[in-house]
C-alpha cells in the first residue's frame, strides 16, 4: 500500500489540528504527531499521514526550495508529496507569510490546496477577503473555505489535493497535469521561445521566477483601449473586503503604493493618493509584462520580481506589544496559554512595577474612550481585571516590595466600590492579606527597587477615584467567579496516613506551596536503619502497591513544593547565586531524591548474597516499576530504572537468568518507554497523552529547559530592547504541561509508615565505587561468587 505524505502548514491559531480532525473524521483533535488513516482513492487504498508544521518554525527561502526540518517531535520527517495551506479569515497576520512560502512550494515542484478556517464568521466582519486572496494564489490547485459548522468542507480540499496527487504519480509527466501547475510542466519548448523574447539580461532568463505570473492580479480582468502594459497599473486589490476592479488610474512614478504584505499587515491603510477609497498595488514594468502572458510564458522566462515582495521583518517584540495581547480577547487556547506564561516569565524582561503600571494605563485608557459601546468597555475592563486577579493569586510574591503592595492596595480599595468589581477585590485583597511572601528576585534580569520611597501620583491609584463612577448600576449582575482563588496552581490534595493494626486513617490537607514545602522537608533521608536480613524480609512482605504509593506521594509532595518560576531559574543561574537562593532548596531536595532512589534500589538489590535472593528483590523492583508506571509517575519509574540498569546491577548476569521471563518481558517495555533513542521519543509520547494526575521526569524537562535558556537571547534587535517571545514560547512548551500536571492531585494517596522508612532512613553506602565493589563481591565477573576466605584454585597447593 503506497503512502502519501501531506504537510499542513499555517501560522500559529489559525486551527490546523481541527481541520486535520474534520478531515479525517476524527473522534477527537489530534495531539502534535503525525496522523496516519487508511483512504481509497478510485477503489485503491493509500495510507496517507497528514502532520502540521507551523510558518514560524522553519525558514522560507522564496528563491530557493523549501528546507523542511529534519525531525518533528523526536522522529524524522517523511517526505512531503503535498500541501495544504491554511489561513485565518480572522487574522491579517495568518497570511503574512504566505506569498514566499508559495514561492518556495512552487520551486519544489509540491501542489498545494490553499484552505481558508474560519468562515462560519460574518463576511462583514472578516479580516481577509478570501477571493482576493484566491485571485492572488494562482498557483494553487484549488482554494476552499472551511467552517466549523461545515466539516464536509475539510474533507473535500483533502480529497482534491489527494486525487491531484494520485494523478500526478500516475503521470509524471504532466502533459495534462494538475490544475494550473501544468503550465510549468509544458515549459518543454524553450529554446525558440528564448529567443522572441523582449531583451532581458541573461541572468534573468537563467532564475526562476517562482510563478510571478502564478500569483498575478492581472489575469481575468479586461484591458483598456490604448493601455501599454509596460506604463499600466495593476488593478485594485483590497483584502479586507472590498470589490477587486479592473481600473487602471494615472498617475506619476513617484507614487508607488506599498506591496500586498505590508498591505496586509496594516489594516484600513491607503496606497494611493487619489479619493478612490480602493487600494492600488504598484507593479515594475517587468512585473506587469510579465503577468500580461502569464499563460504562455514558461516558468523560467518569468521576471524575478515577486508580487508579494516584504520588508525586513523586524526582530522581537517591544512590552507594549505583549501586555496588548495579554489583555486582548481570548479567542483561542494559544491566548490563554500566552497568559499563564507571561505571568510566569515576565521577570526576566521587566518589574512587576512596570507591568503593573501598564495595566492600569490600559484601563484608564478603556475609561476614557468616550467611542467605545457601553457593553464592550465593561468587558476590557473586565479583562484586564481578571488579568490582575490571576497574577495576584498565582505570584504573589511579586507584590512583596512595599511600593508594589501599596499601589495594589489602593487599586483594590477604588475597585471595591463598585459593584461589578467588588467579587474581584474581594478575592484581591483576601490573597494580599494571607499570601504576600518575602520577595526573593536572585536571577531575576528586572526587579523593583527595594526602597519604601514615595509612589508615583501617575502610577497610583489615588489619582483615579472616580475610574469607574459611569458605570450603571444595572451592570451589577456582571462579575468574576466567586469562588476562592487558589494559592497556588494545585488545587488542594489530601493524603491519608494509615497508623498501622488499628487502621486509624489520618488527613493531612495541603492547600499550598508552603504545606507542601514543609511536608517535603520531613522527607529527607536519615540513613539510620542498617540493612539486614530483617529489613530484607519486611520489604519482601510489603505488597508492591504499598510501595508503589509511598513512592508517588513522596514524588508528589516533592513536585508540588516546586514553584514553576524556580526550575527556570534552576537552569539560568550559577553555582553561586543558587546557594544564595532560598527557593532552589525544592529543587535540589527533589534531584537529590531522585539519586537516592537509584542508590537505594541498587544497595537493596545487592542486600543478599545468595543470587536467588537477589533474583526476588530484583523481580519485586520490576513489578514495583510496572505500578509506578500505572500511576504515571515518570520520575520514580526513572529512577528506580536507573538503579536496576546501573553498572553495579546490569552485570549480574547470574541473577538476572533467575528472574521470571514474564516479569523481563513487561519491565523491557518500561525500557523502552524511558529510553533515550530519538531524544527519549517515546517518554514525550507518553506523556503527552497520560490523563492526570501524572509526575514528570524532571531530570529531562530540566535539560530541555537548558537548551531553550542558552539557545537563545531574551533581549534583540539594534537597541538590545526587543524581546525575543519566540525564546518564551519554547519555554512555554515545556512549563506547561508542568503547571497542568501540578493542577490535579492524585486522590487519596495512603501514607504507609514501614515503606517510608524502608526508602527513606536505610543505613547504606552512597558512593558508586563501594556498589560496585560489593557487586564484584556476590557475583565475579565470571558468574559466581567470591568467598575472601578461599582460594580460587585449591588443588594447586602444595601437600
Amino acid at each position: 500500500m503506497e503512502s502519501i505524505n501531506i504537510c499542513v502548514i499555517g501560522a500559529n491559531g489559525v486551527g490546523k489540528s481541527n481541520f486535520i480532525q474534520k478531515a479525517m473524521s476524527l473522534p477527537r483533535v489530534p495531539g502534535p504527531n503525525p496522523t496516519t488513516a487508511r483512504i481509497n482513492i478510485d477503489n485503491v487504498p493509500y495510507a496517507v499521514t497528514l502532520f502540521e508544521l507551523d510558518l514560524e518554525y522553519f525558514d522560507v527561502d522564496p528563491d530557493r526550495q523549501i528546507k523542511w526540518p529534519k525531525q518533528m517531535g523526536g522522529a524524522i520527517l517523511p517526505s512531503v508529496n503535498g500541501v495544504l495551506l491554511l489561513y485565518d479569515v480572522m487574522n491579517r497576520e495568518s497570511i503574512i507569510e504566505l506569498p514566499q512560502t508559495l514561492n518556495a512550494l512552487v520551486n519544489s515542484s509540491l501542489p498545494a490546496v490553499l484552505v481558508a478556517t474560519k468562515c462560519d464568521n460574518p463576511e462583514n466582519l472578516r479580516h481577509i477577503d478570501t477571493e482576493a486572496v484566491s485571485a492572488a494564489c494562482q498557483s494553487c490547485l484549488a482554494t476552499f473555505k472551511t467552517s466549523a459548522n461545515k466539516p464536509d468542507s475539510a474533507r473535500i480540499a483533502l480529497s482534491t489535493l489527494l486525487k491531484a496527487l494520485v494523478m500526478r504519480s500516475q503521470d509524471p509527466e504532466g502533459t495534462e497535469g494538475v490544475g494550473p501547475r501544468r503550465r510549468a510542466a509544458s515549459a518543454a519548448h524553450l529554446d525558440a521561445q528564448l529567443e522572441s523574447t523582449t531583451p532581458r539580461p541573461l541572468s534573468q532568463h537563467s532564475r526562476h521566477s517562482r510563478a510571478s505570473s502564478d500569483m498575478s492580479l492581472l489575469r481575468g480582468f479586461p484591458t483598456q483601449a490604448g493601455t501599454d502594459y509596460r506604463s499600466s497599473r495593476s488593478p485594485r486589490v483590497d483584502y479586507t473586503g472590498s470589490h477587486v476592479t479592473g481600473q487602471f488610474p494615472d498617475s506619476t512614478e513617484d507614487e508607488s503604493g506599498q506591496t500586498v504584505s505590508s498591505m496586509l499587515r496594516t489594516p484600513g491603510i491607503r496606497l494611493d493618493r487619489s479619493q478612490n477609497p480602493a487600494a492600488f498595488l504598484d507593479v515594475e514594468d517587468s512585473d506587469a509584462d510579465s503577468m500580461r502572458y502569464s499563460d504562455d510564458i514558461p516558468l523560467l522566462q518569468r521576471s524575478d520580481e515577486s508580487v508579494f515582495e516584504r520588508p525586513a521583518r523586524r526582530l522581537g517584540v517591544t512590552f507594549d506589544e505583549l501586555v496588548d495581547r495579554l489583555v486582548g480577547p481570548k479567542m483561542s487556547r494559544a491566548d490563554n496559554n500566552f497568559l499563564d506564561i507571561f505571568l510566569c516569565l515576565y521577570r526576566k524582561f521587566s518589574t512587576p512595577g512596570q507591568l503593573f503600571s501598564s495595566l492600569l494605563s490600559r484601563l484608564d485608557r478603556v475609561k476614557e474612550d468616550k467611542s467605545m459601546h457601553f457593553l464592550t468597555k465593561t468587558a476590557a475592563q473586565l479583562r484586564i481585571i481578571e488579568v490582575i486577579a490571576k497574577w495576584v493569586a498565582t505570584y504573589p510574591g511579586d507584590f512583596a516590595r512595599p511600593g508594589t503592595k501599596r499601589k495594589l492596595e489602593d487599586f483594590i480599595r477604588h475597585l471595591s466600590t463598585e459593584p461589578i468589581f467588588s467579587a474581584a477585590a474581594h478575592q484581591m485583597r483576601k490573597v494580599l492579606e494571607y499570601a504576600v511572601l518575602e520577595a526573593d528576585d536572585t536571577g531575576w534580569e528586572k526587579a523593583d527597587s527595594s526602597e519604601d520611597g514615595p509612589i508615583d501620583e501617575s502610577d497610583s491609584v489615588t489619582s483615579s477615584a472616580k475610574r469607574y463612577a459611569d458605570l450603571s448600576e444595572s451592570m451589577s449582575s456582571l462579575g468574576v467567579d466567586s469562588e476562592p482563588i487558589e494559592r497556588r496552581p494545585s488545587a488542594s490534595s489530601s493524603l491519608q496516613t494509615d497508623s498501622g493494626a488499628a487502621g486509624k486513617i489520618h488527613s493531612f490537607q495541603f492547600h499550598s506551596y508552603e504545606d507542601y514545602e514543609r511536608e517535603a522537608a520531613t522527607m529527607v533521608p536519615t540513613y539510620t536503619l542498617p540493612l539486614t536480613k530483617f529489613r530484607y524480609h519486611i520489604f519482601m512482605d510489603t505488597q508492591n502497591e504499598d510501595i508503589a504509593d509511598e513512592m508517588t506521594r513522596i514524588d508528589w509532595v516533592m513536585f508540588s513544593s516546586i514553584r514553576i518560576r524556580d526550575l527556570v531559574r534552576h537552569v539560568s543561574l550559577s553555582a553561586e547565586q543558587k546557594e544564595k537562593c532560598p527557593a532552589m532548596k525544592n529543587v535540589n531536595r527533589m534531584i537529590a531524591h531522585f539519586n537516592h532512589i537509584a542508590v537505594w534500589v541498587s544497595n537493596m538489590i545487592l542486600m543478599r548474597d545468595k543470587a536467588k535472593h537477589r533474583a526476588q528483590m530484583l523481580e519485586k523492583f520490576m513489578n514495583i516499576a510496572i505500578k509506578l508506571r500505572q500511576l504515571n509517575n515518570y520520575n520514580g519509574l526513572a529512577a528506580v530504572i536507573a538503579g536496576i540498569n546501573g553498572t553495579a546491577i546490569y552485570r549480574l548476569s547470574q541473577t538476572r537468568s533467575l528472574v521470571p521471563t514474564d516479569v523481563q518481558k513487561r519491565f523491557a517495555r518500561l525500557l523502552l518507554l524511558m529510553g533515550h533513542q530519538k531524544s527519549h521519543f517515546a517518554y514525550r509520547l507518553a506523556w503527552e497523552n497520560s490523563p492526570l494526575p501524572r509526575i514528570p521526569f524532571i531530570p529531562l524537562h530540566r535539560k530541555d529547559l537548558v537548551s531553550a535558556e542558552e539557545g537563545s537571547m531574551t533581549l534583540v534587535g539594534p537597541q538590545g530592547d526587543r524581546i525575543n517571545w519566540k525564546k518564551f514560547e519554547i519555554l512555554g512548551e515545556i512549563l506547561l504541561p508542568i503547571m497542568k500536571s501540578q493542577g490535579t492531585p492524585y486522590p487519596n494517596l495512603s501514607k504507609h509508615d514501614t515503606a517510608r522508612e524502608l526508602i527513606l532512613d536505610c543505613l547504606m553506602p552512597t558512593d558508586e565505587e563501594d556498589i560496585y565493589q560489593r557487586s564484584v563481591q556476590v557475583e565475579s565477573p565470571s558468574g559466581g561468587s567470591v568467598d575472601p576466605g578461599k582460594k580460587k584454585f585449591p588443588w594447586f597447593a602444595k601437600s
